[in-house]
């Protein structure tokens, strides 16, 4: 638990200091400055992911990397020493504002690098989250690595991350990412109903409600890297900001200032979309987010910052898709839509095309590839019946959602001159479109609950959080009677939540981590073309997985399936299909 918080406490120095940098140049380009610690803190997590994707395209990702980043961050802080303590001023206002800030911080930290610092480790760290960092620690990019194993191709920023902060040369390699984003979603659900800054009955406040019931139920399992839980929890976060920037516009008045000041937060919000398509594909819809600014600094001939957010959002994906064709050979493995490569270490198109299919049924409660053609109607009722039934109920309800949301849009077309429809804000009606494409799109495609949860939440949290509202609004008793079912819900999770920590309790976890998963594994080895050089490899001895401790390794012996590229692991593999 110590060690949790000591990295975290690193990673907000750094991180936090990469978030004012970037405030200060965010001035420049959609003329926003975040204005809160989280907002930097958001802004410098991105900007030091991207640092650390660049670097691994040249090298391991280790104590070299952050002290690279670290002497970075010292040279910028002199140089724009003068901006920079007036940004960090505007941006801790709220700190010293009010005293309950800083505390509730405080508690929400220790209370979530406890949860960080044992639990239940992911089955897919196992299989191959611990290798990808690892791989990522020794070598960084290997080119065709997606052939030893064709998980360590689901190239995800998360695993850079990860490997970033992982500080391996200790003797333990730290997996505390993914609960320092989970730490960000819960200061972000809790610090702004805390201080009064957002009300609760609101649909940001439905969706911080959502928020924080996920956070309960990966609270025993944040531990693993998943790169799931970095996605759910940063898309949360810009959806929750999203709506409440256009909330706060609508209270302050539709003036020209307060709607250029909207269109340009919800600009910046889009730089935080485009690295979450780089966390996780699954994320990728929430890039529509980035047209409705977007348009509008068009319209509004702010040509200038338009080009500036465009080329930031390239900088921020870019990286992201180079790891891709070195990993793999296919720009957004595993799928083969996009063919623009033809290098020695590309995965065949079978494998390819097998490992896309399999990712779907398995998701649909399959594990036979052969019924990737079946349609919806036969998979969807078994599908259904598997899941658990908070989650059918939930399911069920944003389905309504989404069809109660398509009336809505031929109403509001039908009758845009009507008041009602007419005095819609764009921007929520447009993000309930966003989450009802997301949610559809996962549905019908893999729909695993696993990470699929989000567009669940949030379906129902922004389509039925706004019919809430509309029924509460100017009906104090209603409000209370919400209020109080709200409290419930929260008394009963944290009494759950604190009967499960006593059970698992472990006292062995108060100084250092929980250290990954080990496997009873095999050695083999594996050769060049010529047969001349062989390198040691690992393979469990049963089922797929591996863990990190045995390294390098693969899920079952891989040779006389792929090669070495030359002499040194480092030069990758190939396959021998090719």
């Amino acid at each position: 638990m110590i060690s949790v918080l000591l990295i975290w406490i690193y990673m907000i120095i750094t991180i936090g200091t990469a978030g004012l940098l970037t405030a200060c140049l965010s001035k420049r380009l959609p003329g926003y400055r975040p204005g809160d610690p989280e907002a930097i803190l958001l802004s410098g997590l991105v900007f030091v992911t991207v640092y650390a994707e660049v670097w691994s395209l040249f090298g391991k990702v280790g104590i070299a990397a952050n002290i690279c980043l670290c002497v970075i961050l010292a040279v910028c802080v002199f140089i724009f020493r003068r901006p920079l303590t007036l940004t960090a001023s505007d941006a801790f206002v709220v700190v010293r504002s009010r005293r309950i800030y800083l505390p509730v911080v405080i508690v929400i930290m220790i209370v979530m690098a406890y949860g960080a610092s044992h639990g239940m480790m992911h089955y897919d760290t196992g299989l191959y989250h611990a290798q990808a960092v690892r791989w990522i620690e020794e070598f960084g990019s290997v080119p065709g690595l997606a052939n030893l194993h064709t998980r360590l191709g689901y190239n995800s920023s998360a695993f850079v991350l990860n490997a970033l902060y992982s500080f391996a040369a200790t003797g333990q390699s730290y997996h505390v990412t993914g609960a320092f984003c989970a730490l960000l979603l819960a200061c972000e659900c809790v610090l702004p109903i805390v201080t009064k800054e957002s009300p609760l009955i609101s649909i940001s406040g439905f969706c911080r409600v959502m928020g924080l019931y996920y956070l309960f139920t990966i609270f025993d399992e944040m531990v693993s890297p998943a790169s799931d839980y970095y996605m759910v929890c940063l898309a949360f976060i810009l959806i929750i900001r999203w709506i409440s920037a256009s909330e706060k516009s609508d209270a302050a008045g539709a003036d020209m200032a307060g709607t250029e000041e909207l269109t340009a937060q919800c600009a910046m919000l889009s730089f935080l979309a485009a690295f979450i398509l780089t966390v996780k594909l699954s994320g990728a819809l929430f890039i529509l987010l980035a047209v409705i600014p977007g348009v509008t600094l068009l319209r509004s001939h702010r040509i200038k910052e338009f080009a500036l957010c465009i080329l930031a959002g390239i900088v921020t994906i870019c990286p992201y898709l180079i790891r891709n064709a070195v990993l793999s050979g296919w720009l957004l493995y595993p799928s083969t839509t996009i063919d623009l490569f033809n290098f020695d270490w590309k995965v065949p198109v079978d494998i390819a095309s097998y490992d896309y299919k399999e990712i779907q049924v398995y998701g649909r409660g399959y594990t036979d590839v052969a019924r990737f053609d079946d349609p919806v109607t036969v998979w969807f009722p078994d599908w259904l019946r598997a899941a658990s039934l908070t989650d059918r109920i939930l399911i069920c309800a944003a389905i309504v959602g989404v069809v109660y949301f398509v009336i809505k849009c031929i109403c509001y077309v039908c009758l845009r001159k009507r008041d009602d429809f007419g005095s819609q804000n764009i921007y929520r009606l447009y993000t309930e479109g966003v989450v009802s494409a997301g949610f559809l799109f996962w549905l019908l495609t893999s729909p695993l609950m696993r990470y699929g949860c989000l567009y669940v939440y949030l379906c129902d949290a922004v389509i039925w959080g706004g019919v809430l509202v509309r029924i509460v609004s100017g009906r104090v008793q209603l409000k209370k009677i919400l209020y109080g079912l709200l409290a419930l819900l929260l008394v009963y999770k944290s009494c759950m939540l604190v009967v499960e920590s006593a059970r698992v309790f472990r006292s062995d976890t108060w100084i250092r981590q929980q250290d990954y998963d080990t496997f009873d594994v095999h050695a083999y080895e594996l050769t060049d073309e010529a047969g001349t050089n062989a390198i040691g490899f690992y393979a469990p001895d049963s089922g797929d997985c591996a863990g990190y401790d045995a390294f390098p390794s693969s899920p079952w012996d891989m040779d006389g399936l792929i090669v070495l590229r030359g002499n040194d692991i480092s030069d990758g593999f190939k396959n021998i299909m090719r």
